[in-house]
């Protein structure tokens, strides 16, 4: 309620629709309104309705347009905001009717069949490097939600990083649809001949979904794709995905969208390293968060998006200097932007701990397909470069120090992480990878019924820190009870352990709450005998005693500084 007041109070510059070019509007599934907001009416309305289009003035008023389903645009009209019904207008489209008329020129948009084949093609041509994905069988409307998986070794990421690219989650805005089924075609294609391709593909485990709305794209039909009400923005049900998902930071509900669950239980099997969505109406690289103003709540990596968001946008203006330069010189976060919520990109940050963003392609939501070549020319590098930011970080394997075992541990950086920002190690393999702005972290590697480690680490941006951590497992001591003796306990100045009985002692540490080693004992093995550690300068508080017997079992102790 107080949102609408304030809307109804604000003085906007736009011209009001006619009533009978209102009611006209309402015979459409989907309509386009444009008008002129201020900040806080722009931010207002955006937590209600689906905003895009949004151009800044320079008085900090924002051109913006609004997404209304028929739903939708009796609750808008009623806020009595002036604004006009976005012209509706027909890109030049060419549609591919098979394979082969889709890759000559690259010149035109896949029908829905030539989608299929295209994917199976990929699929029969290149099979050792390129595998099919159902990530929902039957939308709604009866379509297929599909992913391929490219990899030199399909049936196991050999500890690699993965990124995940998925598109056209609204249904009209199909310039990344296109871009994704030709990334795909460049990879397969130029495996063993360009190097690096060749070097991406052998070290990233890549997964791209080109189509995650295909109710939208083929509203009308199988054979079409053009500007709302051809395609449309919405899904099958009317709703917009990219507002369907859990808000971050709230409790997830009970039911969602089948393209939206689909989705979330796919991120959910896979460990992604990075992931984008690509999307149409602007050309700007947006970062999480798109819930919060980077002053109510900045990301933890902001500085890290700035730089690979950069890089990115960057990158598309080296091949055309008008491409990829809205907001902050193309890159923006989402938030600063306008706030959305229940958006794929935050639900992915915040639930699963993947580095995913928001790529605008292209300020036209359909492209006409004569411009298709052009643009992909501009954004192709900036591509691969994302996908090698998956390398760059800090990046290695977390396992068991007796066994050689991998882990399933927490890595995390002290007085950097929040809002689940951290990453963990996954079986297999125990790999963990963490992208991370240039400069010096303390990380601490935990896994439950280990001792935790840590290790200051020294980042540079562009390149990798292999760092390979075993940790130390916890033994109880319930059978060497009798065998163990510390004294005194608490402890000011020396801690006496002794040994007694048939247990043979290989090495004595002493650690941190933090897992910082502040001691080791310097004779070993130890059998019935004792030692004393000297803790006379260490600071007051609990510390733990690791002994690790000869046969490699490991016994902890607690000893308390005074």
């Amino acid at each position: 309620m107080k949102c609408i007041k304030l809307i109804l109070s604000i003085v906007l510059f736009a011209v009001t629709l006619t009533l009978s070019a209102q009611d006209t509007a309402l015979t459409y599934p989907a309509t386009y309104v444009e008008t002129v907001l201020d900040a806080a009416t722009l931010q207002a309305l955006s937590h209600t309705f689906s905003v895009d289009k949004v151009r800044r003035h320079a008085d900090n008023t924002f051109d913006t347009r609004i997404s209304l389903s028929y739903k939708e645009f009796d609750a808008f009209r009623a806020l009595g905001i002036p604004y006009t019904v976005a012209p509706r207008s027909r890109a030049y489209v060419q549609m591919a009717q098979n394979y082969d008329e889709m890759t000559s020129t690259w010149r035109r948009y896949p029908t829905y069949s030539t989608y299929l084949a295209m994917m199976d093609t990929f699929r029969t041509r290149y099979p050792s490097l390129c595998e099919i994905d159902t990530i929902l069988y039957e939308t709604p409307a009866h379509h297929r939600i599909l992913c391929a998986h490219i990899s030199n070794n399909l049936s196991d990421h050999e500890g690699k990083p993965s990124v995940f690219y998925t598109s056209t989650i609204h249904g009209d805005e199909v310039v990344g649809y296109y871009m994704m089924l030709r990334l795909i075609d460049y990879l397969l294609a130029n495996y063993n001949t360009d190097s690096r391709v060749t070097e991406l593909v052998d070290q990233v485990d890549l997964w791209i979904c080109p189509l995650h709305n295909p109710d939208g794209t083929y509203y009308t039909s199988n054979n079409q794709i053009n500007e709302s009400p051809v395609s449309i923005r919405y899904n099958r049900h009317y709703e917009d995905l990219n507002r369907s998902f859990p808000h971050a930071g709230q409790p997830a509900k009970s039911d969602y969208e089948p393209e939206v669950e689909a989705m979330m239980t796919f991120m959910a099997a896979h460990n992604f390293t990075l992931a984008a969505n690509f999307h149409g109406g602007a050309e700007v690289f947006n970062y999480p968060w798109d819930t919060w103003t980077t002053w109510q709540h900045s990301h933890a990596d902001a500085a890290w998006w700035e730089y690979v968001g950069h890089r990115f946008a960057d990158t598309c203006q080296h091949y055309n200097s008008s491409y990829m330069n809205e907001e902050d010189d193309g890159v923006t976060p989402g938030g600063d932007w306008y706030v959305i919520e229940g958006s794929m990109q935050d639900y992915h940050n915040w639930y699963l701990g993947t580095r995913h963003v928001t790529i605008e392609v292209s300020d036209d939501k359909v492209l006409s397909t004569n411009y298709l070549p052009s643009y992909w020319g501009y954004i192709r590098s900036s591509l691969l470069n994302f996908i090698d930011d998956s390398r760059h970080g800090i990046h290695g394997t977390v396992t068991d120090s007796i066994t050689g075992e991998p882990l399933e541990a927490l890595v995390y950086i002290a007085n950097h992480d929040l809002d689940h920002s951290y990453v963990e190690s996954v079986l297999p393999h125990g790999d963990y990878h963490r992208p991370i702005k240039a400069g010096q972290y303390s990380v601490t590697y935990s896994a439950d019924g280990y001792l935790p480690k840590t290790i200051v680490t020294q980042v540079a941006d562009g390149q990798t820190v292999l760092q390979n951590v075993q940790l130390t497992k916890t033994v109880g001591i319930e059978d060497y009870e009798s065998c163990i003796a510390l004294y005194p306990n608490p402890a000011k100045d020396f801690v006496t352990v002794e040994i007694s009985g048939d247990l043979e002692i290989a090495n004595i540490a002493l650690y941190d709450v933090n897992g910082r080693m502040v001691r080791t004992n310097p004779y070993s093995p130890l059998q019935s005998g004792s030692v004393k550690l000297d803790v006379h300068d260490l600071y007051s508080g609990t510390y733990i005693l690791h002994l690790k017997t000869a046969d490699g079992r490991e016994i902890i102790r607690k000893i308390a500084k005074q």
